[in-house]
């Protein structure tokens, strides 16, 4: 891909995923879509009219359902393999249903779907109904706090991860929401500002710092 707004091109693409069907689905967010590539790159399909749905595209992810869920501004969104709207949920605000803005996504192995939000610094966790089952984190420096959290991964045991863009850190949660332990640290692996973060096969942790570092971190 290269920067445009044609097929195949991208003006700040800033997600992506895997579907089970090997395609590559992108959240291209200044042009209000989602992209669809094969394994080998080459364009396949694309998702329109994100704008009248409510803006920019930022978070995406599939499910074991063979849904693909994506953030589109203060809103969650549930579409088929196709790209239909299947469901919607989420207002902008600060309550159980409500979201703020720069929200990243993921889902567990329960088909749960987690999101992580920048403006309200906290990750709220919903069925896969998108009703809201509990929050992960508050403001804050302290343990279990958050400022301006960003990607959101799980590992096997469904531990929620999650790169706290603010702290300099990345901080882990139990499957339930409970506070387990900053994993990586400004402090004790020179970690700065996390935007990007995924796990490799045997545990280890990739981690993209702003505004263009890419670190690798061996998992404990």
């Amino acid at each position: 891909g290269e920067r445009g707004g044609g097929d195949g091109q991208f003006d700040y693409p800033t997600s992506l995923a895997v579907t089970a069907e090997g395609d590559i689905v992108v959240t291209d967010h200044d042009n209000s879509r989602l992209q669809f590539l094969d394994k080998d790159g080459s364009f396949k399909g694309k998702v329109t009219g994100a704008a009248q749905r409510g803006g920019a595209t930022r978070g995406v992810a599939d499910d074991g359902l063979g849904r693909i869920i994506v953030t589109i501004e203060h809103r969650v969104f549930v579409l088929s393999p196709s790209g239909d709207v299947m469901l919607k949920f989420g207002d902008k605000g600060q309550g159980q249903q409500q979201l703020g803005s720069y929200l990243r996504v993921t889902v567990n192995s329960s088909n749960q779907i987690i999101v992580s939000d920048y403006s309200n610094h906290n990750v709220k966790v919903f069925d896969p109904t998108g009703r809201h089952l509990f929050t992960c984190g508050s403001h804050g420096r302290g343990p279990g706090q958050l400022e301006n959290p960003e990607t959101v991964i799980t590992d096997s045991e469904d531990n929620i991860i999650v790169a706290d863009f603010g702290n300099d850190r990345v901080s882990m949660f139990s499957r339930d929401g409970t506070f387990i332990r900053h994993v990586l640290t400004r402090k004790e692996h020179g970690l700065y500002r996390p935007l990007g973060l995924a796990l490799t096969h045997d545990g280890h942790f990739v981690v993209s710092e702003f505004p263009g570092c890419i670190k690798f971190f061996r998992g404990k």
